[in-house]
C-alpha cells in the first residue's frame, strides 16, 4: 500500500513543482513576448503612416493560471500631420505548463509553458464591434507558448454586421494562423476569409454600389527574419471579386494574387513581387493571364541593409515620410547617397520580369532587363549619372494584332454614347482604330511584323544599341526615337 501511495504520490509532487516553476516564469515569458512583439511592429512600421505598440498593464499570478491585461496603441498620421492615438485592449488568461486543462481536453500531451486565451475587451472604441458581432467577442485567440519560448496559435473573428445611414457591410468569420520562433526569425502563417459584402451608395449620384469578395487569403513563411528581410515566400491571394454600379455591368476580378520572395542568389539577395490577375470581365470583353512581375537581384545583402538602415533612421526622425524627408540634413543626404553607391558596386540588376494579357484573340508581353553599375566619377549632372548607371539594357516586347482590335473595340464602345453609334459603326470605328495603331508602329519603325503580331526589340551595352536588329550608336538612336515621335504628329508643331 505504501508503495502504492509513494507511485502516485511522486508523480504528483513532480507535476506541481513543475506547474509551480512554470508559473514563476510565466511573467518573464509574457514580458519577453511584449517585446519581441513591439521590435517586430517597428520594423514593419517603418514608412506605413501608423506606428502600433503593445503594452503590458497588468499580470496577477495565480497556482495554475494567470490573468494578463494588453494595451496595443495605434498612432496614424495624415496628410496634415497631424496623428490620431487609438487604443485596443486585450485580456488574456494564461494556463500553466507543463500540462493545461484545455489541451488535456484536446488530446494534446506535448508538455508547454503556458496556454493563452485572450480576447477583445469591450470599450467605447470597440462598441461598434461587439454590436457588429451580435453579442460575440469580435476577436479571440489562442497562443501555446513552448518551453523554448517559440510560439504557435490562431486569432479568430466573429461574423460582423455593420450598418450605417450610408450603407452595409457584412464580413464572414475569419481565422489565422501562425508559429514563431523565440525571437521571431523565424515565422510561419496562413489565413483565410471567405467572404465580405459591401452595399453603399455614391456620395455624388446616389447610384447604388455593390462589392462582393471571395476567397481572401494570406500566407507567409519567412526564415531568419533581421533588419526587416525575412528569406522565403508570402502571398494575398482572392478568388473573386464582383463590383457593380447602379444598372452598369458587373466588373468581375478572379484568382488574381500578390506574391514576394526573398532569397540568396549566388551574387547577393534576389526579390521578386508578382501581381496576377487570371481574369478580368467588364462590358461584354475578357482579358486573360494579367500578369505585373518585377524583380531586384544581385543586391549585396550587407549593402542593402545599411541603406535600409540609414533609410529607417530619416523616417523615424519626423510624423510622416513626407516631413522627414523635408527635414532631412545633408550629412543625412550624402550618407543615403553613400550606401546607395555602395550598393551599386555590386552591379544589381533591375528587371520588369513579365507584363502581359491575353484576350480571347491574342497575347500582348513586355519584359525589361536593367543591369546596373556605379555611376562615372565624369558624371557631375543628374541625367550623365543615370546614364553612367545603366550597364546594359535588353526590352523585348510584342502584342498581337488581333489584340490591339479587342481593346479598340473596348475603348469606342466606352466613349461612344448611348445610341448614337449602331453594331456596323462601333466595327467601322474599331477597325480604323487598329488599322491607325499598327500602322503607326509600322512605319515609325519602333515595331516590325512577324506573322500577326507586332514585336520590338531593344538592346544596349557599351554605348551601342541594337534596335529591331539594326545597330546604331546613342546619339543615332535618340535621333531616330526623337524623329519617328516628331514625323508621327505626336509632339505637335
Amino acid at each position: 500500500m505504501k508503495k502504492l501511495a509513494l507511485a502516485v504520490a511522486v508523480p504528483l509532487a513532480l507535476f506541481g513543482a513543475a506547474t509551480f516553476y512554470t508559473s514563476t516564469q510565466v511573467e518573464s515569458t509574457a514580458r519577453d513576448a511584449v517585446d519581441q512583439a513591439n521590435l517586430k511592429l517597428r520594423e514593419m512600421g517603418v514608412g506605413a503612416g501608423a506606428d502600433v505598440s503593445l503594452t503590458l498593464l497588468s499580470f496577477e499570478r495565480g497556482l495554475l493560471s494567470s490573468t494578463a491585461r494588453y494595451q496595443i496603441d495605434i498612432d496614424v498620421a495624415d496628410d496634415e500631420g497631424n496623428t490620431e492615438h487609438y487604443a485596443l485592449l486585450l485580456n488574456d488568461r494564461l494556463e500553466h505548463g507543463p500540462l493545461p486543462v484545455s489541451r488535456l481536453s484536446r488530446g494534446q500531451l506535448m508538455p508547454v509553458a503556458a496556454q493563452s486565451h485572450f480576447e477583445l475587451e469591450r470599450t467605447p472604441l470597440t462598441q461598434k464591434l461587439f454590436d457588429a458581432a451580435s453579442g460575440e467577442v469580435p476577436l479571440v485567440g489562442e497562443v501555446t507558448i513552448g518551453y523554448d519560448g517559440g510560439q504557435a496559435g490562431d486569432l479568430r473573428t466573429a461574423a460582423l454586421n455593420i450598418e450605417d445611414e450610408d450603407g452595409s457591410v457584412r464580413i464572414a468569420p475569419a481565422n489565422l494562423n501562425f508559429e514563431a520562433n523565440r525571437d521571431g526569425s523565424d515565422v510561419r502563417m496562413d489565413g483565410e476569409l471567405a467572404e465580405i459584402d459591401i452595399d453603399l451608395q455614391r456620395s455624388d449620384s446616389g447610384q447604388p454600389v455593390q462589392v462582393s469578395l471571395r476567397g481572401i487569403g494570406l500566407s507567409a513563411d519567412k526564415q531568419d527574419y533581421d533588419a526587416g528581410f525575412g528569406f522565403g515566400p508570402s502571398a494575398i491571394t482572392l478568388q473573386r471579386m464582383e463590383i457593380k454600379a447602379g444598372d452598369e455591368p458587373a466588373v468581375v476580378i478572379q484568382q488574381a494574387s500578390v506574391e514576394e520572395a526573398l532569397s540568396r542568389g549566388s551574387r547577393g539577395l534576389d526579390q521578386i513581387i508578382g501581381y496576377r490577375i487570371g481574369e478580368v470581365s467588364a462590358k461584354g470583353q475578357t482579358f486573360r493571364n494579367l500578369a505585373l512581375v518585377f524583380s531586384l537581384r544581385n543586391l549585396e545583402e550587407s549593402s542593402l541593409k545599411a541603406l535600409v538602415a540609414s533609410y529607417k533612421d530619416i523616417l523615424d526622425q519626423s510624423a510622416t515620410p513626407q516631413e522627414s524627408f523635408a527635414g532631412m540634413t545633408s550629412a543625412q543626404q550624402q550618407e543615403l547617397q553613400a550606401r546607395a553607391l555602395q550598393l551599386l558596386e555590386h552591379k544589381p540588376t533591375l528587371a520588369l520580369d513579365e507584363f502581359g494579357f491575353e484576350t480571347a484573340h491574342g497575347a500582348a508581353r513586355l519584359s525589361v532587363v536593367l543591369d546596373l553599375q556605379s555611376p562615372s566619377a565624369e558624371a557631375f549632372t543628374p541625367d550623365a549619372m543615370i546614364t553612367s548607371m545603366l550597364a546594359s539594357l535588353k526590352a523585348d516586347a510584342g502584342i498581337d494584332r488581333n489584340l490591339v482590335r479587342d481593346i479598340a473595340g473596348l475603348v469606342v464602345q466606352n466613349n461612344a454614347r448611348d445610341g448614337q453609334l449602331d453594331q456596323a459603326a462601333l466595327q467601322q470605328e474599331t477597325e480604323a482604330a487598329t488599322e491607325l495603331f499598327s500602322g503607326m508602329a509600322l512605319n515609325t519603325g519602333w515595331s516590325r511584323l512577324e506573322g500577326e503580331r507586332l514585336v520590338s526589340s531593344l538592346h544596349y551595352a557599351n554605348d551601342k544599341v541594337t534596335f529591331n536588329g539594326r545597330e546604331m550608336s546613342v546619339p543615332e538612336f535618340l535621333g531616330f526615337a526623337f524623329g519617328s515621335v516628331q514625323n508621327a504628329g505626336l509632339l505637335g508643331q
